[in-house]
């Protein structure tokens, strides 16, 4: 198995604050694949990756984080005042240029 290219259940309507740096941290790869042990290639397309209406506030860094990221979609989060950022992708995979945020409420300081 391959944790980081395995694809993702329901994760929904999750709540984060006062962390000490992250309300939620993909680390470091997420590049969910039909295959999870396969490379990315045409043979082994991506799977979307749901994360869907996190609330996340007063965190010391990031509301949420991600590493390297294939298809994951941040949909519909909340975040407010977190130290940093409210949502950091650090690098998105080659070939898989479908990370997105979607919707939502962003707030730097309030």
């Amino acid at each position: 198995m391959c944790p980081e290219n395995h694809a993702v259940g329901e994760w929904r309507d999750n709540h984060a604050h006062s962390n000490g740096k992250y309300g939620l941290r993909i680390f470091h790869n997420m590049v969910p694949r039909k295959y999870s042990c396969g490379g990315i290639s045409a043979t082994n397309p991506s799977v979307t990756a749901n994360f869907n209406g996190m609330v996340s506030w007063k965190n010391k860094r990031n509301g949420a984080i991600g590493g390297t990221l294939g298809d994951v979609r941040f949909n519909n989060f909340k975040v407010a005042d977190n130290l940093l950022a409210g949502v950091e992708v650090e690098k998105i995979a080659v070939g898989d240029d479908l990370c997105q945020v979607n919707g939502g409420l962003f707030i730097g300081r309030s």
